[in-house]
């Protein structure tokens, strides 16, 4: 069996949204329901779902949003050209860098493993660490 995580995040505004992960983040749009302000992205073999909150659909809440939504958490996503990605991010919105590019190691049981990575924070305030191993 293959496990696969898809996540859904609530969004305020979904067409700002959908340009910061299509037009800055490179992903692509592999379907959308506008009537319930929803899209599907994918980049990379990474799928990710939109939808906002005030729309008509079906909500899983376990309470009240806030701003910065996504607190507690940050995804992290492995890329094949950080230093192209950051770029773009860089010229088109320098705003949504919430960490700098950096290489930074890990230690992995005895050995360390080295990434270089980068961080952003979506108009709703979602992080995500971007990386890429270092060989």
């Amino acid at each position: 069996m293959k496990l696969k995580i898809v996540p859904e995040l609530y969004v305020q505004n979904i067409s700002d949204n959908v340009e910061f992960f299509v037009d800055i983040l490179g992903f692509v749009i592999k379907y959308r329901r506008e009537e319930e302000q929803f899209v599907y992205l994918s980049r990379e073999g990474l799928d990710l779902m939109l939808e906002g909150v005030e729309s008509s659909s079906r909500k899983w809440l376990a309470g009240h949003l806030t701003y910065p939504f996504g607190r507690g958490v940050n995804f992290q996503w492995d890329v094949s050209d950080i230093d192209a990605l950051y770029s773009t991010v860089k010229s088109k919105s320098p705003e949504s860098i919430f960490l700098p590019i950096e290489t930074k190691s890990y230690r992995v049981n005895d050995e360390l493993a080295t990434q270089v990575q980068f961080i952003v924070q979506s108009p709703d305030g979602y992080l995500f660490r971007f990386c890429e191993d270092v060989r």
